[in-house]
């Protein structure tokens, strides 16, 4: 795996294999279970059959109703409703007599209910259902092979029946709807046909020789409109007439003008050509002449101006006639005039003849008028009469032709109906839907219990519930899992995995066979006994961050080694260190200022003295108190006799003033702390240092634990260095957090060398400084101090 790997990936694995021993537990209940239930089945048959349901349909073009009763294949879901239909079931039961089997019930209601709830209907193969045909697997199972093979035969057998039957009842239903109405429509008919005889023998109506009604008044008043039509056509034209005479007497006052007017307009005035004749017989023949050509030019004129525009050719040349023509008849006029008297009198005789004429004409076309206004009167009040007549037949023909039609449809419906009685026989129609059985049921077969299915079945589940617990147990620790962890949830950089360790007993009998350079010190310091083991190399990378260069200066003097629990193996790894920081020639003193169960005197071999304990009450000098190990450059500040008030006693101004002093003489000074939850004596100490390390063994409740502790001295203003991780591997709790360890950084902390020898507890903490009668209340006051008691003190049995 990757150094990318997430925490939480890294810790499925570490969590089944931690609880590797309740999951395999499971595992095996599972398989137990899964055996019992199979040892408690009962054995099941099944047996199964393929049929085919497909739609012949063959078109024979004879016009049938029934031979558009095809059927298309129907689906799954079609033939499982119907196969499983009371009818279906009532047929399968009395077709394969499955009542008389002894494990059926002989309830016909209770086996259709079994039936129904234990047959199975389902494709063979994808596809398998399609527009003309479908192929269905019909499969049931029961406790007896042989019964389970008799109910598929039998409700195969009885589907096919049904299939079959159910197109000849269609067919039956349809023929017989078609010759109910037949037999009702005949009588329908002779009934029509009897009334309509009767109709025929009474109704005022003629009929011709095809048998069509005919009414007599129709063609009468057809007739009398075509009369009627023609008198009113004459009448508008002799109204015409008269209307044009009145204009043309309106704008003339020459009668003889007008009557030549008229007789342009009116073609047929044959009277008024006669009386011209005679009239024009003593008139002048220029004058005459040029008077009638005027006035043609006149009325051609005013014909072309009603048709063409002012510049039409034909119109100008008229007017240029006409403008002629005029000019003319003037020069005659004036000729005229000097003509005898004579002349005045024959062209006043002339035009009171065209007057004569014309009153004449007017009078005869008034009296023309008058008989065709006659003859209209007569002609409406006839066809009055013959249209009254002819309506009162129009019931009759009406009636006549209702019987025409209700007969007709009647005809041919009843010519319909016995086509399709006559078609409904032939032999060649569609016989609907088939059934065909392609793989009949045989013998019913084992399908349960099946004993490897049980098993697979009851170890997967133990496998999941021991999964869900060995998660559940493992959530409920509250332990760390990875090194990301540790430096996400504090926000701390982690300085050093530091490995199991081997005990003092097996240290020795490991070292037993050479020389140790350093006899009074413990074998736990791994730094100067084992300089070669993972774990010196482990002390060694934590010297070097605490020096930016080669042979400088720390950058942190004076370090306080504490941790948020006991047992987390603090005192070790803070002579291991110093140790190793020591070997590279720098000047280190460690204070031992853990004042109730002090060990850095143990470790290192030397004599306690009055230690710090006496330095705080002024008893000692600083030199003096300074105890010099077997270690080049390392020395060690014990604590001293054991005070009844630790706390206070780390409170005081002098342990300041002690530090001070320290840093003038040594290149590292290292304190050891009792741990900052059990008792309050490291808070009071780590205001006076410039750094903290805080020393972590993984464990169930470290994580909660562990940010208290952080979040304590960061309440303090305490400049943290990071987090040392010790004695990676060494307990189930850190199994998961050792392989990610390993993953992350490479390789396994070594197990070989190990260490747990000084382990104590909180309570031990607590009453430690119980029963001392040491008192330590500064340089300036130990003087003044008087004796006090056993068990008195001011820390109040330690506590504090």
């Amino acid at each position: 795996m990757n150094n990318m790997q997430s925490a939480s990936d890294v810790s499925v694995g570490g969590v089944l294999w931690r609880r590797k021993g309740l999951i395999l537990f499971l595992i095996l209940c599972g398989l137990g279970g899964g055996y019992w239930f199979f040892t408690q089945q009962e054995e099941t048959f099944r047996a199964g059959a393929t049929i085919e349901v497909y739609s012949q349909n063959v078109q024979t073009n004879t016009g049938s109703v029934v031979e558009n009763l095809t059927e298309s294949a129907p689906s799954l879901a079609f033939i499982q409703a119907e196969m499983t239909s009371d009818e279906v079931l009532k047929s399968a039961i009395e077709i394969g007599q499955l009542t008389a089997f002894e494990e059926t019930p002989a309830d016909v209601g209770a086996l259709i209910a079994l039936i129904r709830k234990n047959l199975r209907l389902q494709a063979p193969f994808d596809g398998a259902e399609s527009r003309d045909r479908t192929m269905v697997e019909v499969t049931f199972e029961s406790g007896d092979a042989t019964v389970a093979t008799a109910i598929v035969n039998a409700v195969v057998e009885a589907y096919n029946e049904y299939v079959n039957g159910r197109h000849r009842r269609n067919i039956e239903n349809v023929v017989e709807f078609f010759r109910e109405g037949r037999d009702s429509i005949l009588p329908k008919l002779d009934e029509l046909e009897n009334e309509f005889t009767e109709f025929r023998s009474t109704a005022p109506l003629e009929w011709n020789g095809k048998g069509e009604a005919i009414n007599p008044y129709r063609d009468d008043a057809i007739r009398l409109e075509e009369s009627l039509h023609a008198l009113e056509t004459q009448s508008r034209q002799l109204n015409s007439k008269l209307r044009l005479i009145r204009e043309a007497v309106k704008d003339g006052t020459n009668n003889y003008a007008i009557l030549q007017e008229v007789q342009y307009l009116l073609e047929d005035v044959k009277d008024i050509d006669t009386i011209q004749q005679v009239i024009e017989a003593d008139v002048p023949n220029s004058e005459w002449e040029l008077q009638t050509k005027l006035m043609g030019l006149r009325v051609r004129a005013d014909t072309l101006a009603s048709q063409f525009a002012p510049n039409h050719p034909q119109r100008i040349a008229i007017e240029q006639e006409l403008k002629m023509t005029e000019k003319a008849f003037r020069e005659i006029q004036k000729t005229r005039d000097s003509v005898q008297a004579e002349t005045i009198d024959v062209a006043a005789q002339r035009n009171e003849a065209a007057k004569t004429l014309l009153i004449m004409y007017v009078s005869s076309i008034r009296k023309k008028i008058q008989l065709i206004d006659e003859d209209i009167a007569d002609t409406n009040s006839r066809l009055t009469e013959v249209r009254d007549r002819a309506l009162k037949l129009i019931a009759f023909e009406n009636k006549n032709s209702s019987f025409l039609r209700s007969i007709a449809r009647y005809q041919e419906t009843l010519q319909s109906f016995d086509s399709q009685l006559e078609k409904a026989n032939l032999p060649s129609l569609n016989s609907g839907l088939h059934v065909n059985v392609l793989r009949p049921a045989g013998l019913g077969y084992l399908v349960g219990p099946i004993l490897s299915r049980a098993l697979v079945l009851g170890g997967f589940l133990g496998l999941v519930l021991g999964a869900a617990l060995a998660f559940l147990w493992d959530w409920s620790e509250r332990t760390f899992r990875s090194p990301d962890e540790i430096s996400t949830s504090l926000g701390l950089p982690i300085l050093a995995h530091l490995p199991v360790m081997l005990t003092p007993r097996k240290l020795r009998k490991k070292t037993s066979q050479k020389a140790s350079a350093f006899p009074k010190t413990a074998s736990i310091v791994t730094v100067l006994h084992e300089p070669h083991a993972p774990c010196s190399e482990a002390f060694r990378s934590i010297r070097t961050n605490l020096f930016s260069t080669a042979g400088g200066a720390p950058e942190y003097q004076v370090i306080q080694v504490t941790s948020a629990l006991p047992g987390d193996g603090k005192s070790t790894i803070v002579a291991n260190l110093a140790a190793s920081v020591a070997r590279a020639n720098k000047r280190v003193l460690i204070i031992d200022a853990d004042l109730r169960r002090p060990t850095q005197a143990k470790v290192f071999g030397v004599q306690p003295s009055a230690g710090l304990t006496g330095l705080l009450n002024g008893e000692i000098e600083f030199k003096d108190a300074i105890v010099e190990t077997d270690a080049e450059n390392l020395f060690v500040l014990p604590s001293g006799p054991k005070p009844n008030n630790p706390a206070e006693a780390l409170m005081l101004p002098e342990f300041g003033q002690i530090l001070d002093e320290a840093r003038m003489q040594f290149d590292l000074i290292i304190v050891d702390t009792p741990p900052l939850l059990s008792v309050t004596d490291a808070s009071n100490v780590a205001t006076h240092m410039d750094g903290v390390m805080v020393v972590m063994r993984i464990g169930r409740n470290i994580k909660p634990m562990s940010k208290r502790a952080t979040t304590l001295l960061r309440m303090l203003h305490v400049n943290i260095i990071g987090i040392i991780v010790n004695a990676v591997g060494d307990s189930g709790y850190s199994a998961t957090y050792s392989q990610a360890w390993s993953d992350s950084y490479g390789g396994q902390p070594g197990s070989e060398y190990g260490y747990s020898s000084y382990r104590y507890g909180s309570d031990r903490y607590l009453d430690a400084s119980k029963e001392q009668t040491v008192t330590v209340r500064g340089r300036h006051r130990a003087e003044k101090a008087e004796p006090i008691g056993a068990g008195a003190g001011g820390e109040s049995n330690g506590k504090g």
